[in-house]
């Protein structure tokens, strides 16, 4: 080997371990420092006071996210489910009054009020006064009519009204066009009567209120009553069917 070729081996030595001490170093420096090209990821953990957070858990695969309930559906997470309303059955209604599951009930503007057969007893008389249907409908009758004596058509009362003969059972008239009802009313002769409970005076009208009305017919009846409000000289019976009035 000549002088020239011994020289150049040591030098080649050293310029390799150069480029070997440069290229580690190099690689420590690449993993000591990030690299500013890749930010590092940012971790957010929340914590409770007094408690040591716990390190981030590994992140699950990718999901598509689950949607939440609306405000409007839920307000707070412990707050319970309101009960479901229901609405029970209505009860069964009231039985209908006689008469209204059937024809409407008679107006007074569909009646006409007459005198019927009349019969005497020791100190009272029995009046029908009979109730015809002058409509061109069907109507119904049902119950106690209202009566008393009046000074005349539009007039005062006198005296007291009609008390009620309950002793019969009620029962539903159905008139048709034409048809008649009745009830007997009976008149307590005054003169049967002390004068002074009941301050006699003559009267000759009968103003009725048939069943459920409050418009009122008139019949001329001419009698000695009482003008007094405690005397009672008018007792009546419910309507019923045809003109014999019970």
């Amino acid at each position: 080997m000549s002088r020239s070729a011994r020289q150049a081996t040591p030098l080649a030595a050293v310029v390799a371990v150069t480029v070997s001490a440069g290229a580690f170093l190099a690689g420590c420096g690449a993993a000591g420092s990030p690299d500013p090209a890749q930010p590092a990821g940012t971790v957010t953990v929340t914590a409770s006071n007094g408690s040591v957070a716990s390190p981030p858990a590994p992140s699950a695969p990718t999901r598509s996210p689950v949607p939440f309930p609306s405000p409007a559906a839920s307000t707070s997470s412990t707050s319970s489910a309101s009960p479901v309303s229901t609405v029970a059955p209505a009860s069964p209604a009231s039985p209908a009054k006689p008469g209204s599951v059937g024809p409407a009930g008679c107006l007074t503007s569909a009646l006409r009020a007459t005198l019927g057969a009349a019969q005497g007893t020791a100190g009272s008389a029995y009046q029908v006064i009979v109730l015809a249907n002058i409509s061109g409908k069907t109507c119904a009758l049902y119950g106690y009519p209202g009566v008393s004596f009046v000074t005349g058509i539009g007039g005062s009362q006198i005296g007291k009204d009609a008390a009620r003969d309950r002793t019969t059972a009620l029962k539903v008239v159905t008139l048709a066009p034409g048809q008649r009802g009745s009830f007997a009313l009976r008149v307590v002769d005054a003169a049967a009567l002390p004068t002074a409970s009941c301050d006699p005076v003559t009267a000759n009208w009968l103003k009725i209120f048939p069943p459920e009305n409050t418009a009122a017919l008139y019949v001329g009846y001419t009698a000695r009553v009482c003008a007094s409000k405690t005397a009672t000289i008018l007792t009546t019976r419910a309507v019923t069917e045809g003109t014999g009035g019970s």
